[in-house]
């Protein structure tokens, strides 16, 4: 029993400095560009603009995407799947990989700003740690040799994933980081807003950055009930930026729903998000998951934000089309 007190009272303390963490950073100001107010209930349907400077990958429509980096994010944050594996999935059907996925995005797209923009995948060389070669047992793809950003380094079907064993390739050995630390007897006790695994993976995800000796170049964040404007001025500041999404279903306490975790590809200031989501590919449906793996392919789908959220306590927007609830968001951001 207190055991149990004990990490209920350390995930509260971690939610009040995540909450005190996002109402600064609401002002906070970002090389020079201010973050923006979300609009109230009354006037939601007013456009919102963000006053920052211009950057050239800003268009006129008030989009911002990640950018592209040759080797290997061709065509921004990559959009890897969750879908691709027996052994990813629970007895019912449920895939439970989603934020393994997301922070596989982020780590890859932020490994391909690093490396030589001259190499490409297969080429043998892997100059900067975030992301290894994990070595496939497959012949790499596309190869010649095996490296970090063959595509089967991504995920290699023939490796199944082990719970309380490093192994696999990218997603599995993320997925091995982000459900290693707090206890899993209690996490069922604890699912509230996907509470237990949303730390979990934040842990993972510092614990992946030491490891790869990367931890004085990055940081990480856990934010409770982030603003739009904060996370539009992580994303236009190029910080890999995962939402942690609860299902909005009426009949259904909010506690009671599924959680899932999908990260932030591009937004636009007016109130939309694209999502590199492993779960959807609304943009650019594909019949193979695994497809995916390949970073050129990727479908950022666009959803409209609502800042009406049904549940404001704990959410200060939502995406009605995608019934999905923002309550936490976990950002992770290079080091000047």
């Amino acid at each position: 029993m207190k055991n149990k007190i004990c990490i209920i009272g350390i995930m509260c303390m971690l939610l009040l400095a995540s909450f005190a963490a996002s109402s600064r950073m609401s002002s906070k100001t970002f090389e020079g560009k201010e973050a923006i107010d979300e609009p109230s209930a009354a006037n939601n349907n007013e456009d919102i603009f963000y006053d920052g400077d211009k950057d050239d990958d800003v268009v006129e429509d008030g989009w911002y995407y990640l950018p592209s980096y040759p080797n290997y994010a061709p065509n921004g944050l990559p959009d890897f799947s969750e879908k691709q594996q027996e052994s990813w999935f629970t007895e019912e059907g449920w895939p439970l990989f989603c934020g393994a996925a997301a922070l596989a995005n982020i780590f890859w797209w932020f490994d391909s700003k690093h490396e030589d923009p001259n190499g490409y995948p297969g080429d043998g060389f892997s100059n900067y740690t975030l992301v290894g070669d994990y070595h496939a047992p497959e012949p790499p793809n596309p190869g010649p040799n095996s490296d970090d950003h063959n595509f089967n380094n991504v995920n290699d079907n023939r490796t199944p994933f082990r719970r309380f064993i490093r192994t696999g390739e990218l997603i599995e050995q993320i997925a091995w980081y982000a459900s290693r630390f707090l206890f899993f007897p209690l996490w069922w006790k604890l699912h509230p807003f996907k509470l237990m695994d949303t730390i979990n993976v934040y842990l993972g995800a510092w614990r992946w950055l030491i490891d790869a000796n990367l931890q004085k170049n990055y940081t990480v964040q856990l934010i409770f009930k982030p603003n739009f404007s904060t996370i539009n001025t992580f994303v236009r500041n190029n910080c890999g930026v995962i939402l942690v999404i609860t299902h909005y279903n009426p009949k259904i306490p909010l506690w009671k729903n599924w959680g899932h975790y999908t990260a932030v590809a591009g937004i636009n200031s007016n109130g939309q998000i694209a999502l590199s989501d492993s779960i959807r590919d609304e943009m650019n449906p594909s019949l193979d998951p695994a497809e995916h793996n390949n970073a050129s392919i990727v479908s950022h789908d666009i959803w409209a934000v609502n800042f009406t959220t049904p549940y404001p306590l704990f959410s200060s927007w939502w995406l009605p089309e995608y019934s999905a609830i923002i309550v936490f968001a976990i950002v992770i951001s290079e080091r000047e």
